[in-house]
């Protein structure tokens, strides 16, 4: 699988998400955020590695306002996102902000009696209150782009896995997210399959697509990012440009996690 080198994440970009000392709880022995921090750059593509556990996918959760924190802040676009409380009452969840986030899950979760379509048009015509024509124009561009023009009147079931993630991708894409979220997308796909999502990924990258990618594929990781942020026990361990996490991660924790890889030789 090829890598594309990519240029350091440290530029003249303003910052889009600010997360200040995040904690979230399941229950009083289960912390899967505890103080997390982390600042993204507009137009940044960050991958986020760690073991099961580690807080990666309830922190995309909670971003997209699925899941609520105990304490702490988000930021997005420079303006309050997100305000934790251990009272429910006084959390706070900007929800025009929340729509300008958009989020791809591990399994697709297209609709199967739509066709690929009318899966796309859905959110545009009755969130955003598009004409169906618009819609489905912009679908159609969006489908021509990933090389799927040719499906748009099939059905799920008649798509390979790649093709299905490239269809929830442009789904996602349909409402003009200012964030994209991708929670183990190739996950349950085979080697060519990953190969196609994650070209889609590179394609959105090099067009400065804000994104952050959660993945246990060590490949995918440091292909698809400019920045790798390493995380355990609910906490930012280490972060950096991928080839410093992969050929040279300071902390020990990162170095444990990544010798199960076997990709810091």
């Amino acid at each position: 699988m090829t890598v594309i080198e990519k240029s350091s994440p440290v530029q003249a970009r303003s910052t889009i998400l600010s997360i200040k000392n995040v904690s979230k709880c399941f229950s009083e022995n289960l912390i899967v955020m505890d103080n997390f921090s982390l600042q993204m750059q507009e137009g940044e593509c960050i991958s986020i590695i760690g073991p099961s556990g580690s807080g990666k996918s309830t922190l995309l959760r909670v971003l997209m306002g699925l899941d609520t924190i105990d304490a702490g802040e988000i930021d997005f676009q420079k303006r309050l996102y997100i305000k934790g409380a251990l009272d429910p009452r006084k959390r706070t969840l900007d929800e025009l902000a929340r729509r300008k986030v958009g989020m791809v899950f591990q399994h697709y979760t297209l609709f199967p009696h739509l066709s690929i379509l009318s899966n796309l048009i859905l959110a545009p015509v009755k969130v955003l209150k598009k004409s169906k024509s618009e819609a489905k124009e912009h679908g159609m561009r969006l489908l021509e782009r990933f090389g799927l023009e040719s499906k748009a009147n099939q059905y799920p079931s008649q798509l390979s896995g790649g093709q299905k993630q490239r269809v929830a991708i442009a789904r996602a894409l349909m409402l003009e997210p200012k964030l994209l979220l991708l929670d183990e997308i190739t996950s349950a796909l085979d080697p060519e399959m990953v190969e196609e999502v994650q070209k889609v990924i590179l394609q959105l990258a090099e067009q400065k697509m804000s994104m952050i990618v959660v993945t246990h594929d060590m490949q995918v990781a440091k292909s698809v990012a400019s920045r790798v942020v390493f995380c355990a026990n609910g906490k930012v361990v280490e972060q950096g440009r991928p080839d410093e996490i992969f050929k040279t991660p300071k902390e020990a924790r990162t170095q444990e996690f990544l010798s199960k890889f076997l990709l810091n030789s």
